[in-house]
């Protein structure tokens, strides 16, 4: 399953990456960079914007990526220490989910603002909605997960 997350993550920070950069000179200038609630366009901003979106999801995947390298110690788990060995598998899953999740969440905006600048679509909708609920969905999943098998860990004191 791992290597599922790791794939989907890569491949959506893929599609961002080629879709910004083969559609970036046919852009105009300005391009919308703000939907409300109903997808339609309350905001106009320069097409560098694209690029930022870009920067913020590439520093993201990687960050989340070198989160098994950093010392147990600098996670922040609702659980005693010597429980932590049991959970962190979980918390490492987690992360790769919410990488993998917002890597397409952010393909998904960087879609619907090129196709609502090419005059294709309105904006992203309901779509975006579902994306943060299934993130949401899956940090409560994942912290319920931890704090139950931290539960049923013994204490090692």
């Amino acid at each position: 399953m791992k290597a599922f997350r790791e794939l989907l993550a890569a491949a959506a920070l893929a599609f961002t990456i080629f879709t910004v950069a083969s559609n970036y000179s046919a852009l105009p200038k300005r391009i919308p960079t703000h939907f409300d609630a109903h997808g339609a366009i309350n905001g106009w901003g320069d097409k560098s914007t694209l690029w930022s979106l870009v920067a913020v999801v590439a520093f993201q995947y990687i960050l989340l990526s070198l989160i098994r390298f950093f010392p147990q110690s600098m996670m922040n788990l609702p659980i005693r220490p010597e429980q932590r060995a049991a959970a962190l598998p979980f918390g490492y899953a987690m992360a790769d989910w919410i990488k993998a999740e917002v890597c397409c969440l952010f393909a998904f905006i960087v879609h619907s603002m090129l196709a609502a600048a090419k005059g294709h679509a309105q904006g992203p909708g309901l779509g975006f909605t579902v994306s943060l609920v299934a993130i949401f969905g899956t940090s409560i999943y994942y912290i319920t997960r931890m704090t139950r098998v931290a539960a049923t860990t013994p204490e090692t004191l």
